[in-house]
């Protein structure tokens, strides 16, 4: 009897023996001893300096011809025996006389000098006056003999050309430095300690 005895104790040493190692690398196993890495990737944003074009308008100053008139008669006027006189004044230089006239009689169109002088002369009912003159003090004279009382329309300018600073505006690009958010990317290295029983099991 004492002989089954002694090996139900051995029995029981064995299997607790073999319980106890189970649960020592159970243990051992459940112990967060494997160090793993693992990679993610991390969005991030910086401010950066980026030139921006933009668009501005600038004056200058230019020279620039312009053409220039005084009107000395413009309209209908009653014809008289004397005659129809319109005095005029040429103070610019290099000036051009322009006009016309129209009457339903002939006659004559004169254009005389401040000394009496006919400087010009057309003969009829009607033409156009271009003619260049020099300054000065000038009569304007439209006569006919045959009948009077008639409307004669006189038209008469002075032209000129006057050199004359201008300010205009052109477009001009510059550029600016903006701060602007940009989206980055970096791999981020995490380090984990898990147990060997996650690493089979997993």
């Amino acid at each position: 009897m004492k002989f089954l005895e002694d090996k139900s104790d051995k029995w029981k040493l064995f299997v607790g023996g073999i319980i106890a190692a189970f649960v020592l690398i159970a243990i051992v196993f459940a112990l967060p001893l494997k160090v793993i890495s693992t990679e993610t990737i991390e969005t991030y944003y910086v401010t950066e300096m980026k030139q921006e074009a933009y668009s501005v308008s600038e004056p200058y100053v230019t020279e620039e011809v312009h053409e220039k008139t005084e009107v000395f008669a413009d309209g209908f006027y009653k014809v008289i025996p004397s005659g129809i006189i319109i005095p005029f004044n040429i103070d610019k230089p290099d000036a051009q006389l322009v006009g016309k006239f129209e009457n339903p009689i002939p006659g004559s169109f004169a254009i005389i000098t401040s000394a009496n002088r006919i400087l010009w002369e057309t003969l009829g009912s009607r033409s156009d006056i271009d003619l260049p003159l020099s300054q000065g003090k000038y009569l304007a004279r439209f006569r006919e003999n045959v009948m009077w009382g008639e409307d004669c329309y006189i038209y008469l300018a002075m032209k000129w050309t006057e050199v004359q600073e201008v300010t205009k505006y052109k477009e001009i690009t510059k550029y600016r430095e903006v701060p602007v958010q940009v989206e980055k990317q970096r791999t981020i290295v995490k380090q984990d300690r898990i147990s060997i029983w996650k690493q089979i099991f997993d």
